[in-house]
């Protein structure tokens, strides 16, 4: 294949890469199909203004998307908006039983799907459960030892390690508007499952959630969970770990301390805990800083009263626990 063929073919897999999964819209039609035969006509020109509606709109949408440059990719958090956090790329398969339980954003992208009923604990720090990721970065990991492949046309790299995990794991990434990844670990067929995920991965420039609190304007970077009731949200430095929680810490109790208009404790393990809108906000100091002055007791209270939440009432965390 000469230079000429593969830049055409690296613009048509780009070009499928903006288009709408046909997923959403066929499953649409087929249940309307379940409608009396009456309506047999309309359905089907609805349809097909459907569909053309939704091709036009996607290429639309990707066209109008440019990717944050490193002067404005702190922009990429929209703090400011109240359009909350771009999330950019969305898979429209997964397996059967499989639910959104991690969202992480930063440099990077990653949400994360586990089987449904997995505990609530923050799925990337567990080793022996089964888990699907997709991650959005800006550079191409080390290929050295990867497998070359495609998706949907585009120049791809798969490789199957084993890890600490029982099983295996299967990578596989490739160069869409930015550099994807998906991550397939606890399956099978690990590795048709990954090609399966990416072929059906979009980019939906209008796709975002609203952190449910930010420090100093920087939104929370990860939040887990399974459902809208049960969830956390974590916020991270070189010197503190702010942590928000439906759930109550192990330690509530503690030498008592005035936060946030309210009454806060310093628990046993020096960290700040305190309950405000029914949630639980706790600060500690980063175990890796060695800086006592970054763990005192005022630091913490000042660390805290400058957590803002956001919606609490209405918290944008319906996407927990749900599948594609």
């Amino acid at each position: 294949m000469n230079d000429t063929e593969q830049l055409i073919k690296d613009a048509l897999g780009k070009l499928a890469e903006r288009t709408p999964h046909p997923g959403p819209t066929l499953n649409a039609l087929r249940r309307k199909r379940k409608q009396q035969r009456s309506n047999i006509f309309l359905i089907a020109t609805a349809g097909v203004a459907a569909v053309a509606v939704l091709i036009f709109a996607g290429i639309i949408a990707s066209d109008r998307y440019a990717p944050p440059t490193s002067d404005n990719a702190a922009a990429a958090l929209m703090p400011g908006t109240g359009h909350g956090v771009e999330i950019k790329y969305t898979p429209h398969w997964m397996p059967d039983g499989y639910v959104e339980t991690f969202r992480s954003v930063g440099d990077k992208t990653t949400r994360v799907w586990v089987p449904a009923g997995i505990k609530d604990e923050d799925p990337t720090q567990q080793t022996g459960d089964a888990r699907i990721s997709l991650t959005s970065q800006k550079e191409l990991p080390d290929l050295g030892g990867w497998l070359e492949t495609s998706v949907r046309g585009l120049k791809a790299w798969v490789k199957t390690v084993q890890g600490q995990s029982p099983g295996t794991t299967t990578e596989l990434v490739w160069q869409a508007q930015d550099v994807l990844s998906v991550s397939v670990r606890g399956e099978a067929n690990g590795r048709e499952t990954a090609m399966r995920v990416a072929d059906s991965v979009r980019s939906d420039a209008k796709l975002s959630y609203l952190a449910p609190f930010s420090l100093d304007g920087k939104p929370a970077s990860d939040i887990w969970g399974s459902t809208l009731n049960r969830w956390t949200a974590q916020w991270r430095s070189e010197q503190f770990v702010v942590t928000l929680s439906t759930t109550a810490p192990a330690q509530t109790g503690g030498a008592p301390v005035a936060v946030r208009g309210k009454k806060g404790a310093i628990v046993g393990n020096g960290s700040l805990v305190v309950q405000d809108s029914g949630l639980w906000l706790t600060v500690a100091g980063e175990p890796e800083s060695n800086e006592a002055l970054m763990r005192s007791d005022e630091a913490l209270v000042s660390v805290a009263n400058r957590v803002s939440l956001q919606h609490m009432d209405h918290p944008d965390a319906d996407w927990l626990g749900k599948g594609i």
